[in-house]
């Protein structure tokens, strides 16, 4: 920020030091001293074109076309940046604008563009999300939520998320691979009253059989299991 800010002020110098030498007429006055004023401003600009370049690249590799410079800018030697480059009899190019004035209706013309596409935005977000296809009871019925108590927890071998349950369904004892790790040590598992979907198809994950899944809630606070508020015997319907 300090370099483009030292870079505008020299820019202005120059700029004043033109205006103060009024070339347009020392040219019949004092020939010399306009040859002079305008030799040090086409060496300025060279300069600034130099220092330009990291800002705004494409205006500098103008400006060094204007001034019929071969290469680029940015590959010139900065330790000479306050030498005298350009040689005697240099000739410049064509002059063009290097940077455009953009009138007030293009202005406003983007500005409108912009608060369309905001609108468009908002207009978009305030639409209701679409509605989740609802189920009947007796699909419902078709889910067995019961309860479990993990007998037993451990790491899966290069899986850091995921956790081996053994778990007591009253009437049998299964095993799941929850993915827990990353939110709870083994040893805190054990003992702990569950609720787990029983009746899922048999699937296996990272070599290791699942036979069910545990019931778990992500919030803000991360992911906890979901437990029975009393204790309840291991095997309960979830109703």
């Amino acid at each position: 920020k300090e370099a483009l800010k030292r870079l505008m002020n020299l820019g202005r110098f120059a700029n004043k030091y033109f205006n103060d030498k009024a070339p347009w007429i020392t040219r019949k006055s004092d020939p010399q001293q306009c040859a002079t004023t305008l030799n040090l401003c086409a060496q300025t600009i060279r300069s600034l074109a130099v220092l330009m370049s990291p800002f705004i690249p494409f205006s500098s590799e103008k400006i060094w076309r204007m001034i019929r410079l071969d290469g680029k800018p940015a590959q010139a030697n900065w330790d000479a940046i306050a030498e005298l480059q350009l040689p005697d009899g240099h000739k410049l190019g064509t002059a063009e604008i290097l940077f455009r004035k953009i009138e007030d209706e293009v202005i406003q013309a983007e500005v409108d563009k912009l608060a369309q596409a905001l609108a468009g935005n908002t207009a978009e977000t305030a639409q209701p999300a679409e509605e989740k296809q609802l189920i009947s009871i007796d699909d419902f019925q078709k889910i067995e939520l019961r309860t479990a108590i993990i007998l037993a927890a451990e790491a899966v071998p290069k899986a850091r998320k995921l956790l081996k349950l053994q778990v007591d369904l009253g009437t049998e004892k299964r095993q799941l691979v929850a993915g827990l790790a990353e939110h709870y040590q083994p040893e805190e598992l054990v003992g702990k009253t569950v609720i787990m979907l029983a009746n899922l198809q048999p699937a296996t994950i990272r070599g290791v059989e699942s036979q069910g899944m545990l019931l778990a809630v992500e919030g803000e606070n991360g992911l906890a299991i979901l437990t029975p508020e009393k204790p309840v015997q291991p095997g309960k319907r979830v109703s």
